[in-house]
């Protein structure tokens, strides 16, 4: 399954080329409109259609606690330190198991499900 994703302007270029070798196709915020700030990248993600993915936490406290609108799903990563092979593992595992409606916080190893709203559900 191909996804529309928008990678923020923290996440490795090797990575966002690895998810485009996948067949994703990356917008990379980096490569079009550097020095965004979060609630504009939310807003792009959300208007583009795609999965926001990035390692900036900030983002779900806007949408938590501030009550911006979501985009179909966040995928926050904790991979620490970040290699480069590792995180576009967790990245395709991640882009192809959490579905919309999700902030999801993906490590090496697993995947933690957070839905946007109360009434959705996770595995």
């Amino acid at each position: 399954m191909s996804r529309a994703v928008l990678a923020d302007e923290n996440f490795p270029l090797p990575v966002i080329k690895g998810i485009r070798v996948a067949g994703h196709d990356v917008l990379a915020v980096a490569a079009v409109c550097p020095g965004l700030g979060d609630r504009v990248v939310l807003d792009l993600a959300r208007e583009e259609e795609r999965c926001l993915v990035t390692f900036d936490s900030d983002f779900g406290d806007i949408i938590f606690f501030h009550g911006v609108a979501s985009p179909g799903a966040i995928l926050f990563f904790r991979v620490q330190p970040v290699v480069i092979e590792d995180v576009l593992t967790a990245a395709l595992r991640a882009l192809t198991e959490v579905p919309d409606g999700f902030i999801a916080v993906v490590g090496r190893d697993d995947i933690r499900l957070r839905p946007f709203t109360p009434s959705a559900t996770s595995d």
